[in-house]
């Protein structure tokens, strides 16, 4: 980058950037939004993915709840 950006003062262009500075820079921080995007996109696939993981396993408690709730009315059905 420094190599690119360290041309001659212009005076169309101004200090020491011209267009091929102007395009590299523009690459470079594009490939740096990419990658945060990127980053974030996966914080969130990786939040949704635990986060429906501990719904399952809530519903699997609550289902085990509800079957033992019903073995327990028929046995006291039975008994009584």
């Amino acid at each position: 980058m420094a190599a690119v950006c360290s041309g001659t003062v212009s005076i169309t262009t101004g200090a020491g950037v011209n267009s091929h500075c102007m395009n590299e820079a523009a690459l470079y921080f594009l490939g740096f939004a990419l990658t945060i995007l990127g980053l974030v996109v996966l914080a969130i696939a990786l939040f949704t993915m635990a986060k429906k993981e501990r719904f399952v396993q809530r519903m699997n408690r609550r289902r085990a709840i509800t079957t033992l709730q019903r073995r327990e009315k028929e046995r006291l059905r039975d008994a009584a």
